[in-house]
Parts: C-alpha cells; sequence; structure tokens
C-alpha cells in the first residue's frame, strides 16, 4: 500500500476501532487539507514516496500557509503526517530519510491565551446560574478543573466502576494512561448532582447516552458524532456564560484544563508533578500548557 489516501484511511480506522476519536478527527483533517492540496498543485495518485520529499513538505506547508490557516493549524497538520511517515516507515513502506521534516514547521506557539485568571476561575466556581442549560456547562466545567483539568472526553466517558470511594481510576482516552484522581468534597457533590440514574447505562456521569438509549432514537451516524455535537453544544453554552459573567474570556472545555496547570504551576508544582498529574505522554507537551503563562511573566 504505497497510496497515502489509502494508509491514512487505515490508520484512521484502527485510531477510530481503539475509541481513539479525537486523534482519528485529526488523522481525517490532516487527510483533508493534503487532498485539497494535491487537487490544486499536484497530479495524480498520492504516492507515500511523493509525499514525504522536503520539497513537497514544503509547499504543502506554504499552501497551507497561503490559505490564512494558523502556525498552531500548520503545526497540527506536519505533526500528523510527521507520525503517518514513522508508521510508514516502521511497515517498511518507504525508507527513512533523517531531518525530513526539519524546515518545515511542526512547533507550538503559545500566542493564544488559553487559561483563566485565579479571579475568573473563582467567578464561574460561585456563580449562581438561572438558566438551567447554563448551569450544567457550569458544573461541567467545574468538574473538569476539580477533577485536576480532565479533559471533556474522559469525563463524559467516566463509567460507575472508575469512581473506588473519593478515589477515581480511569483510562485517558488519547494516551491510555491510567490515571488516579482523588475527589474532592466539592467535586463529588457535583458527581452526585449530575449522576447517571440509569441503571442500565455505564457511564458515572449523564452526558453521554448508553449503547441501547442511543439504538432508540440516535438522530446521528455514530457515537463519535454524537459525542462531538454534545461538545460543541458545551463549548457555544461556555460562551454564553463568559458573555453573561462578563469574562471577555472565550471558554472552551479546555480551559479548565489549561487554567489548572497554570494554577499549579503558579503554586511553585514542579512541571514533572504537573506533567503526571495530566497524564501528558511527555514533559514537553505539559511546556506547551505553561509557555503563554511565562511569556507574561516576561513581559
Amino acid at each position: 500500500m504505497n497510496d497515502l489516501k489509502k494508509f491514512m484511511e487505515t490508520v484512521i480506522l484502527r485510531l477510530e476501532n481503539e475509541g481513539r476519536y479525537g486523534t482519528a478527527h485529526v488523522y481525517q483533517s490532516t487527510l483533508n487539507a493534503i487532498l485539497r492540496y494535491w487537487q490544486i498543485r499536484q497530479k495524480g495518485t498520492i504516492k507515500l514516496d511523493k509525499v514525504f520529499t522536503p520539497v513537497l513538505l514544503q509547499d504543502f506547508e506554504r499552501y497551507l500557509l497561503e490559505n490564512m490557516l494558523s502556525m498552531n493549524t500548520v503545526s497540527t497538520y506536519m505533526r500528523m503526517l510527521r507520525a503517518i511517515y514513522h508508521r510508514a516507515t516502521k511497515e517498511k513502506r518507504i525508507k527513512w530519510r533523517q531531518g525530513l521534516f526539519d524546515t518545515v514547521y511542526t512547533g507550538v506557539r503559545a500566542d493564544t491565551k488559553r487559561s483563566l485568571t485565579a479571579k475568573h476561575m473563582g467567578n464561574i466556581l460561585v456563580a449562581q446560574q438561572s438558566l438551567p442549560s447554563l448551569k450544567e456547562a457550569q458544573s461541567w466545567f467545574t468538574l473538569l478543573f476539580l477533577l485536576r483539568g480532565m479533559p471533556f472526553i474522559d469525563l463524559a466517558r467516566l463509567r460507575k466502576c472508575d469512581l473506588y470511594g473519593d478515589t477515581l481510576i480511569y483510562k485517558r482516552q488519547k494516551t491510555g494512561r491510567i490515571i488516579t484522581v482523588n475527589v474532592t468534597p466539592e467535586a463529588m457533590r457535583l458527581i452526585k448532582q449530575l449522576a447517571n440514574r440509569n441503571p442500565q447505562s455505564p457511564y458515572l456521569l449523564s452526558i453521554l447516552p448508553s449503547n441501547s438509549e442511543l439504538q432508540n432514537g440516535n438522530c446521528f451516524g455514530s457515537k463519535e458524532e454524537l459525542y462531538q455535537a454534545i461538545l460543541r453544544g458545551f463549548n457555544r453554552r461556555l460562551n454564553e456564560l463568559s458573555r453573561r459573567m462578563n469574562l471577555g474570556e472565550k471558554l472552551s472545555s479546555y480551559t479548565a484544563r489549561h487554567t489548572w496547570a497554570t494554577t499549579a504551576y503558579q503554586k511553585k508544582c514542579a512541571t514533572g508533578v504537573i506533567c503526571n498529574a495530566l497524564g501528558h505522554s511527555s514533559i514537553k507537551v505539559t511546556e506547551t500548557y505553561l509557555k503563554a503563562f511565562e511569556q507574561k511573566e516576561i513581559d
């Protein structure tokens, strides 16, 4: 299989079968981008040995920049291509070339502020919401922060059997790492408030429906499409919450995670400790979370 499109589709399917839907989505976005590029700038089948050359990678990068994509988006696509390249070389589909991605951007710029100040986070934690939809979004967001910056996909897929007394032990969807989190009394009250009351559902919280509930009236093509719709709705409600509270900040599900990391760093927690707490694959990932805070301190 020397066809990039077919090879990437195989990888995407494998990721979806492993339940790594978020990663699969990023791979699919990368594939869509390179297919659009190929249609405009190249001809014929997208062969692996044609794609993975310094000249083509640099031209693809120029194409992305010409289409006004941010540096972080360009980096994401390049890193996904690099991961595909590593898979292809490991499977002997293409020869390894030293430093192939050295001339394209694969870093992470920290110019976008993604964490809240302590004051704003405190306001969200204690604010009283009259609208049920905003109250629910506030509760989800608060739990993400109190459970050590847990990603929303992990919160949504927590199982009832993952809670042992006042301890959560769960497997991260993205990395597969086993994470242990102490549940504070404040977090436990929210968990009980948001608990899934359906005895047939495996989920701890009432965010995702069970498989049986999905079969009875699901208008989405797959569980992943349903999750993405729930996530989009959550982010919309968070921005409405920010607007009503006059925070002047754009909120998303990941804001709680970045805020937790920054707060821990401000409290002089070692970067290695924060890395383990967040379940990152390496300390380099954690450092990208903290770059914006460090730049603010420098300024």
